[in-house]
């Protein structure tokens, strides 16, 4: 898995460079856009990020040229940007084969838009690369078992010890937690939406 990251902004450089290589991918960083689409062929990237801040009239101009040519008729295209696009922009940006736009912050929730186009692509495995364990907010048991799926902030997760979880009713919060994705380790605060065969999970 391989990620061209083409920005001048060092921050987002930074931030997204360091979490899409906590989840496993190798990623090349540019911050100069021509030399990045240059050297395309050599480094064959998976998913390209381009920064629409640092470029805002170039972008368009570079997807539209690399999604002409064949080899790179899979690659996904995900745009760096601030600005909230309204339906009408976000429509176009379809139509462009944007897949996804992120901020140059990279918040959780763009973190978690990654990695959900990233598995649903079979670019990285969902259940070798995440691991989730609770404790029982009653019994201070520790819970284990596997995420059966994860899409934007709600975890599917069917525990090692199913009678350990049945007392646990939607609706409880749940504050520790430990969440890993590849490298990256979380703690995050959940809700129980459902608890039946599986368990499954906000993230507040």
């Amino acid at each position: 898995m391989k990620t061209l990251l083409v920005s001048e902004d060092q921050n987002a450089l930074e931030n997204t460079s360091q979490y899409l290589q906590s989840i496993g991918s190798e990623t090349i960083c540019y911050h100069n856009a021509l030399k990045a689409l240059d050297n395309l062929d050599e480094i064959s990237p998976h998913m390209i990020i381009i920064d629409a801040e640092c470029f805002p009239r170039l972008w368009k101009v570079l997807v539209q040229f690399i999604e002409c040519d064949p080899k790179f008729e899979k690659t996904l295209f995900v745009l760096i940007s601030n600005e909230e696009q309204s339906d009408e922009e976000q429509e176009k940006m379809e139509q462009l084969g944007i897949k996804r736009i992120i901020s140059p912050d990279l918040s959780e929730t763009d973190k978690k838009v990654i990695y959900n186009l990233l598995t649903q692509n079979n670019l990285i495995s969902e259940r070798d690369s995440t691991t989730f364990i609770f404790t029982h907010p009653l019994t201070d048991a520790i819970i284990t078992g596997q995420i059966i799926s994860m899409f934007s902030s709600v975890i599917i997760f069917s525990p090692e010890k199913k009678m350990l979880t049945n007392d646990i009713k939607p609706g409880t919060i749940i504050k520790s937690c430990t969440l890993k994705i590849g490298q990256a380790v979380t703690e995050p605060v959940v809700k129980v939406l459902k608890n039946d065969s599986t368990i499954q999970f906000q993230i507040i």
